[in-house]
């Protein structure tokens, strides 16, 4: 009966110890996240561009304005990337996420901070 309990003890501490390195070398830590509401800033940059070039009193003043909104929407995509580059995390948004978890950061007024000129 002994040789039998020393053999279960001695697989389970083997296996123990083998899941454990398993753990520590092979699968990697669980990444840090990052939540940003992107709809909410493209709204706002959006309304405030419409009001620029609402507010825009000649053609030239309008055209300026119309080349900042497209310039806005070309390098919004490169914006977020870099938001995900930057942190050196995994940027979700925030549509996808029902509640936000304790220790996930809120990059929004950071990318409100890159978008604005």
């Amino acid at each position: 009966m002994r040789p039998l309990l020393a053999g279960i003890a001695a697989a389970l501490l083997i296996n123990a110890a083998a899941l454990g390195a398993y753990h520590h070398w092979v699968v990697r830590p669980m990444p840090v996240v990052g939540v940003v509401d992107a709809w909410l800033v493209f709204r706002e940059e959006q309304a405030r561009h419409v009001q620029a070039v609402s507010n825009s009193a000649d053609a030239v003043a309008r055209d300026k304005a119309l080349a900042a909104a497209r310039g806005f929407v070309a390098s919004y995509p490169a914006r977020l990337a870099e938001l995900q580059r930057d942190c050196a995390c995994l940027v979700v948004d925030r549509s996808a996420i029902a509640a936000l978890p304790d220790g996930v950061r809120d990059l929004t007024p950071l990318l409100r901070q890159r978008v604005r000129p």
